[in-house]
Formats: structure tokens, C-alpha cells, sequence
């Protein structure tokens, strides 16, 4: 940035070569000696907007490249420009580009600038390079190394100071005590040390782990949610802090200006937090896949099995059949002998077991899915049942009845209650609304997705069941309850309407 430049064959032919307006800046120099300076000051200008010091030996190949082009091949001369010729070269190439020089009384613009790109991001090489960005835009030469270096510093040690201060004034007690448990170190390691270790799968215990690293920021998260807006500071400087925390070594941490270090352990709370929300999001997305496609396989397995069963059946219920046809058994046979006949086809047990399946309605393929999912009931609980309860799910559809039915499911299982055929339905008469407390057809707990189907029913069944609740209190006022065989829980409904 402040270096000299060192041009290359393509630099050289693009910058030391002067257009008419360059060279007759340069012609009007007095001596070779002045005028090869010129171009060189013209040539670096144009190149980093900054003038430089510079001796003969320090751009020789700079040098015998102006003489092979413009001096005919000439001798470098002997002779160096003085001070007051270098500087009135400056001065005329700065009128001829528009720009101005860099004075103290540009400091308070510039400064003013650097407080701006502080709040964006504040590593020092972005501060000074927005800088010089600037001083480009409003044609002003940039200040010397050792005036930006103070600038950026001054200017980072202000920012740090006002985001300290507002920490001061918005940190309670219990905050500042569980970011210092952070940082203390007993008999293993630290607390923000676990915080750091990554998750290895998807498995159960890794998971287990992340949530209980994720439950021990959330205080902290929550806090730094409320605490951050006031902060103002962009997402880059977040993240910013953040990585510092995990950079240093908690003894670091331990070390540094106390409102330093706690600014970046709320910023590595905040940043920490959700990364283990995304784990946890991932990893759900993760088995939800591996039981689709584990359900998918076995669903055709068995789809598979039961099909082959019913072929190798086909041939036997035929020849079965063809008992009633058959010429060759006289009318008055017994119907013992033709049982003990058929007994040869297909033996007692099987044939009986065929009968009462062909007797009944043919399995579905939904129920076949469903006795799939059954089977997948312990890795449901345990890797996904765990996840889902620790994430905060919602929607961006207002009132959406997804929302409802894991809402109301998070409840059933926060409540440690179990499933059940059990309806049960409470009667509100201030607001006319009826509670969906918990509802599944199998003891079994079902696929995650069906339960959230079938919690999306109830809600909709719920908005337009309160006109039949109403009539069936009024005809079983002085009633008994109704028993009916193919919806029990209506008769606990029932029931408990002639009660009210």
C-alpha cells in the first residue's frame, strides 16, 4: 500500500508510458535529469495515488526503460533533482490529476469516515484500506504511514471503549456471573473449553451433547439479543468478536480488560447458539431422511413379501376351487372327504389362516407404512423425538395449523404423557373453544410426520365441532351417555356433557 511499486514488463508499458498532456508536463522540466524524475512521479502517481522518495539505483530498470523510449537510448545522467524540484513536480502533478494534498486540517473529515467504517468491520487492514478508498474518491492524497496507522488506532481504541460502556450500562449481575463461569476452569476444563468441541455425527449421544451445550447458552443468547441492538454493530463485527473468543486461550480471556473479554463471550454466545441450532436443525433433517429411507426399503420388502405370499396361494385356492367344479367327484360325496381333499391341496392351519385373511378387507398399502413405522418406534424417540422438542419451530404463514399441531404436540411430550385412543375434548363455554389434549390410533408412537397429520385434523375438526357439541349437550342433558362401538371416546364426550 505505501511500498514503492515495482512494475513489471505489462505495468511498464501501461504507466511510464505518458499520454500528451503527461509528457508535456515532463518536456517542461529542466535537464534529463528533471524530467526522467517526472515521469517516474507521474508513472507512481498513476499508479498508487501517492508520491514517493526514491533514488536512481532504487528504479534502474524503471530508468532504462524511460531512456530507451524517450531519451533515444541515452546515459542515465549523473546529476539528482534538489528538494525544491521534487516537490514542485508534486505540485504540478497534482493539478494536472485534480487532486489535493493531504493537510492536518482533513484530519476531522477523515477520522469522522473511519468512525462510520468502524461500526462495519473493524480488523485495521479494512479501516485503512475504506480510508484510502475514500481519500481516492474526493482526490486527496492519503496522509503518511505512520498518520493512518495512529488514525485507525485512536480511532479502534474508541470503539472499543463505547462498546464497554454500553455493556456497563446494560450487563445485570446474573449475566456478568454466567459469562465468568465461561472462563473459570475447575478440576477438567473450562466450560466455554466443552463449548468449543464440535459434534462428531448425527449420532444420539453427539446430539444429546449439543443440546445441552446449546441449554447452557440460551440464557446468555437471550441476553445478548436484548443487549446487541444497543451495541450497534454490524454482523461482520459480530462475528468478529466472536472469533476472537474462540481464538484465545480462556487463560487470554482471563487477562484481558474485563468488559473486553466479556464482549466477546456474549458475541461467541449469540454466534455459539445458533450454530448448535443448526446442528440440531441438520441433524433432524438427517434422520427424518435415514427413516424415510429405511421405511421406504422395508415398505417395499414387505409390499414384496406379501406379494410372493399371495402367488404362491393363487395356484392352491385355485385348485380349492376347482373342488366344486370337478366332474369327478360324485354329489354324493361327504363333505368330509372332499374337506380331507382340500386338506391335501393346502394344509388345515394354512387354509384357515387364508380364509380369515381373504375374509376381511385386503391390507392397505398406508397400513402396510404405518406397521413399517411402528417397527421404528425406538429410533423415533431416540433421535428424533429429542431434537424436535429442543428446537423452537415456527412459520412464517400466520395461524398456520403446522405451528398448532407441533405446539400441541410439544406439550404432550413435555408432559411426559403418553399417546393413547383417548379424545379428550374440554368444553369452554366463555370462548367456545375446544383443547385437542392428545389423540393416536396405535400404542406405538407413529412417524413424526403422521402425528403432525393427524394433529392438523383435530385442529381443523375443532373449528367446526363446536355447533354439533352444543346440540348433543342439549339432547343428552338428562340422557346416559351413548356408547358407540366405533368411537369410543365419543361416549367419555357424551358423558361428560350430562355432567355438565
Amino acid at each position: 500500500m505505501y511500498g514503492l511499486p515495482d512494475f513489471d514488463d505489462a505495468q511498464q508499458l501501461e504507466f511510464l508510458t505518458m499520454d500528451e498532456s503527461e509528457l508535456a508536463l515532463a518536456c517542461s522540466r529542466r535537464g534529463p535529469h528533471a524530467q526522467i524524475y517526472c515521469i517516474l512521479q507521474i508513472a507512481y502517481f498513476k499508479a498508487k495515488h501517492l508520491f514517493f522518495r526514491f533514488g536512481w539505483k532504487d528504479v534502474k530498470d524503471d530508468c532504462d526503460f524511460i531512456l530507451r523510449r524517450y531519451f533515444g537510448g541515452a546515459y542515465l545522467p549523473d546529476e539528482f533533482p534538489t528538494k525544491h524540484e521534487r516537490y514542485a513536480q508534486r505540485e504540478k502533478i497534482c493539478a494536472l490529476y485534480g487532486y489535493r494534498p493531504w493537510s492536518s486540517a482533513l484530519s476531522s473529515q477523515l477520522e469522522e469516515q473511519a468512525i462510520h467504517i468502524v461500526r462495519r468491520d473493524v480488523t485495521p487492514g479494512f479501516i485503512a484500506t475504506e480510508l484510502i478508498i475514500w481519500l481516492n474518491a474526493h482526490k486527496i492524497i492519503r496522509p503518511g504511514y505512520t498518520t493512518l496507522q495512529e488514525l485507525v488506532s485512536r480511532v479502534l481504541s474508541d470503539e472499543r471503549r463505547r462498546l464497554e460502556r454500553i455493556l456497563m450500562e446494560h450487563l445485570d449481575e446474573p449475566t456478568i456471573a454466567e459469562l465468568d463461569k465461561l472462563i473459570e476452569r475447575d478440576d477438567t476444563l473450562s466450560r466455554l473449553a466443552v463449548l468449543r468441541q464440535d459434534a462428531r455425527d448425527f449420532g444420539w449421544r453427539q446430539m444429546r451433547n449439543e443440546r445441552e451445550k446449546r441449554a447452557v447458552l440460551e440464557p446468555l443468547h437471550r441476553k445478548a439479543c436484548e443487549i446487541l441492538p444497543a451495541l450497534n454493530i454490524s454482523q461482520q463485527n459480530l462475528l468478529y468478536y466472536a472469533s476472537l473468543a474462540n481464538f484465545y486461550t480462556v487463560y487470554d480471556l482471563r487477562n484481558l480488560k474485563p468488559g473486553q473479554t466479556r464482549l466477546y463471550l456474549l458475541c461467541y454466545a449469540w454466534v455459539r447458539y445458533r450454530q448448535f441450532s443448526d446442528n440440531l436443525v441438520d441433524a433432524m433433517f438427517f434422520h427424518m431422511k435415514q427413516l424415510e429411507d429405511e421405511s421406504r426399503n422395508m415398505d417395499k420388502k414387505l409390499l414384496a413379501d406379501v406379494q410372493e405370499k399371495h402367488r404362491r396361494e393363487t395356484s392352491k385356492i385355485g385348485r380349492l376351487l376347482s373342488l366344486y367344479v370337478d366332474d369327478s367327484v360324485p354329489d354324493p360325496t361327504t363333505f368330509g372327504e372332499v374337506r380331507q381333499r382340500a386338506w391335501k391341496i393346502m394344509p388345515r392351519e394354512a387354509l384357515k389362516s387364508t380364509a380369515q385373511r381373504m375374509s376381511v378387507k385386503p391390507v392397505g398399502k398406508l397400513a402396510m407404512q404405518l406397521q413399517v413405522v411402528d417397527g421404528m418406534t425406538a429410533l423415533i424417540r431416540r433421535n428424533l423425538r429429542p431434537l424436535y422438542l429442543s428446537l423452537d419451530l415456527t412459520s412464517m404463514v400466520r395461524d398456520s395449523p403446522w405451528v398448532k399441531a407441533l405446539n400441541w404436540l410439544r406439550v404432550v411430550f413435555n408432559k411426559k404423557q403418553t399417546l393413547s385412543l383417548t379424545l379428550a375434548i374440554s368444553y369452554e363455554t366463555e370462548n367456545a373453544s375446544i383443547a385437542v389434549i392428545c389423540i393416536d390410533p396405535l400404542e406405538a408412537v407413529p412417524a413424526v410426520i403422521q402425528l403432525i397429520e393427524t394433529a392438523v385434523f383435530l385442529i381443523h375438526v375443532k373449528q367446526c365441532l363446536h355447533k354439533i357439541l352444543h346440540a348433543l349437550m342439549t339432547f343428552f342433558f338428562q340422557k346416559e351417555p351413548v356408547q358407540l362401538t366405533l368411537l369410543t371416546p365419543l361416549a367419555k364426550l357424551c358423558k361428560f356433557l350430562s355432567h355438565k
